[in-house]
């Protein structure tokens, strides 16, 4: 039965580990507690453990472990990451070009004194900071009320002298700063004051931006409420998130506010935003609010609870338990457990910000722009303007899905209507081309190369994917965990399966979560090649995995609705209804036209994992 709920007992989406230490608590006391909210069934191991260590070592959950008052402590405030530093206020990274301003904080001397972000700093008391190292940060420290003198390079190639005084200001793992128009909402976690910065900072500040930035990098979660409260800013009224447990119910969190803005969210993200997160940057792409940039990200999809002294004041005083009781769904029923988030336009990190800033969501009022839709939101790029990162527009472009159009346009008046290679071209822009070689007579190009433009399919390393060649068992488990973004180490559970080969790892990982199977206990078969049924059926376990929704039609499915499938086997029916009947179909062709028993080839795997992401709004552009 679905309840609805605001907040789940602090549920904590938090990527932080610790070791479990010498503790109060039992291990028959901890088997109470675990058998109650644990997500899973324990292992019959688990029942053997003598120690805490061992008992968590049983259950092999890396988000489930005891915390002494110390590591409890410590939990909390990387959650919270409310601190103060000493210094001019100023958030930097290294590159050759100098110390780059990448944030100016308030309270801090640089804000005072006009820096902003995107300025170089090149010295500090005339020492050169070109190129930049981490031991120039010892420049910077100081005691509070001293002075320091740095030289600055601003965009326009200017520089200038600066004297700023080292001041104690106080850092929140939130922050919000307006530049030209553009507001960034800065966020190192979500702790229990995230929410009202997020609300607090869009009321101040969103009549004076045309868009805004979410950086949520690494961002490694928190409060799973939190993530629902700053999403809900942007997205308002409705549910935002699902949790499903063990015995297959489900909850869901409301959020009752309206929106505070309707104008469109770019959220950063990398492989360390993780969980709450998530939740976030998953929720903005499902209810179309805007994009996300960057890599793929994480992949953590489960929640956890704290267990102490409030809610057992026998068996905790300062100490905790912190155990994993729920599976996470964003707003449109997709899970990010593993698979993570993949953003609208993967770009490599050091390019995220500079992507980002040549976006503009109202088309420049002259000269030479591009204009080209997102996700429900068209976006515009000053073409002169971009043209000073060429960098950056390489990777914008190399990002842009194959089927997009780019429309370029001078003085209001359409010029041509391309796809990203041809516009590339026409421009003279370096063209990073994701897309493989040998597609010319595939039946399935586009779908082919969007996964390889997504880092989905890696083909076979010189730019060719051989579409027409048959799949083998191998290349489908590959196929798998480059999908999920997953793989593991051999376990030596298959004879044939041997540590050094290229498959080793992503049969491992894409078996141990039960898409697939041996052919036998001991065998695997690598190179042999699969039935369509056979195919179908593991497709349709992910599908299921994906999407909970997904798996509630499949359950719901009895023998009479699926008479239809008798070409099937038993085994496969429910998984081929899912991907032909649940929401469109999936499949690489309708069902009608697919032999059971024929091999499946390349291209039409990628086709139909491509379908089937795009479907489910995995892939959303």
């Amino acid at each position: 039965m679905k309840q609805m709920i605001r907040r789940l007992c602090a549920v904590l989406c938090a990527l932080a580990l610790c070791l479990t230490s010498v503790s109060a608590l039992s291990v028959e006391d901890a088997l109470r507690l675990l058998e109650s909210n644990y997500v899973d069934p324990l292992p019959a191991a688990a029942y053997e453990a003598k120690t805490l260590d061992e008992l968590f070592a049983a259950i092999g959950d890396p988000y489930t472990y005891y915390m002494s008052g110390v590591e409890y402590e410590k939990f909390t405030a990387g959650v919270e990451r409310e601190s103060t530093l000493t210094g001019i206020g100023v958030a930097i990274e290294y590159t050759a070009n100098g110390i780059r301003i990448t944030s100016v904080l308030d309270g801090g001397a640089a804000k005072d004194a006009g820096l902003q972000f995107g300025d170089h700093i090149i010295a500090i008391d005339g020492i050169s900071c070109v190129p930049a190292e981490e031991a120039h940060y010892n420049l910077f420290v100081g005691e509070a009320g001293t002075y320091i003198t740095i030289t600055v390079r601003h965009a326009d190639g200017t520089t200038q002298d600066y004297r700023l005084e080292r001041r104690v200001i106080p850092l929140h793992n939130t922050t919000i700063t307006v530049t030209d128009g553009v507001g960034t909402i800065d966020s190192d976690s979500f702790g229990s004051q995230t929410e009202s910065y997020f609300r607090d900072g869009v009321t101040a500040n969103d009549d004076k931006v045309e868009h805004w930035i979410v950086d949520l990098r690494g961002n490694l979660g928190g409060l799973a409420d939190a993530a629902v409260g700053a999403l809900g800013t942007f997205t308002g009224t409705g549910p935002k998130l699902y949790y499903r447990l063990n015995d297959g119910s489900s909850l869901y969190t409301m959020y009752f506010p309206d929106g505070l803005t309707d104008k469109p969210v770019i959220v950063l993200v990398n492989a360390n935003t993780a969980s709450a997160s998530e939740i976030f940057s998953g929720g903005i792409r499902a209810q179309d609010a805007g994009i996300v940039i960057g890599s793929r990200t994480y992949g953590k999809g489960t929640a956890q609870i704290v267990l102490d002294k409030d809610k057992y004041p026998d068996l905790f005083d300062r100490d905790s338990l912190k155990v994993t009781t729920y599976r996470f769904y964003c707003s449109d029923g997709n899970t990010t457990d593993r698979i993570g988030v993949i953003p609208t336009l993967l770009v490599p990190d050091e390019f995220t910000r500079d992507v980002a800033a040549l976006l503009q969501v109202d088309a420049p009022k002259s000269g030479e722009y591009l204009s080209f839709p997102l996700n429900g939101h068209d976006y515009y790029v000053d073409l002169p303007a971009a043209r000073k990162n060429a960098a950056a527009l390489s990777a914008l472009f190399a990002a842009l899905p194959p089927d997009l159009l780019v429309n370029c346009a001078s003085g209001g008046k359409v010029i041509s209507r391309l796809d990203p290679a041809g516009t590339a071209d026409r421009l003279g822009i370096d063209y990073a081309d994701r897309r493989f070689t040998d597609l010319a007579d595939s039946a399935y190009p586009t779908q082919i190369d969007t996964m390889g433009v997504y880092g989905i399919l890696a083909g076979d390393g010189t730019g060719r994917f051989r579409p027409d060649a048959a799949l083998t068992r191998a290349e489908l488990a590959a196929l798998l965990a480059q999908a999920l973004n997953v793989t593991g180490q051999n376990t030596g559970r298959f004879a044939d399966v041997s540590a050094d080969r290229w498959y080793s790892g992503d049969v491992s990982a894409i078996t141990f979560l039960g898409f697939m199977n041996g052919v036998s206990p001991r065998y695997f078969d690598p190179n042999g090649t699969l039935t369509q049924e056979q195919f179908i059926a593991v497709m349709g376990r992910l599908a299921r995995f994906l999407n909970f929704r997904a798996d509630d039609y499949a359950l719901k499915l009895t023998e009479d609705s699926l008479a239809s499938y008798a070409a099937f086997a038993a085994w496969a029916r429910t998984e081929a209804s899912v991907l032909t009947d649940y929401d469109g179909n999936m499949l690489y062709t309708s069902l009608d036209h697919i032999d059971p028993h024929a091999p499946v080839t390349r291209e039409q795997a990628a086709a139909t994992l491509c379908n089937m992401l795009k479907i489910l709004d995995i892939l959303s552009y």
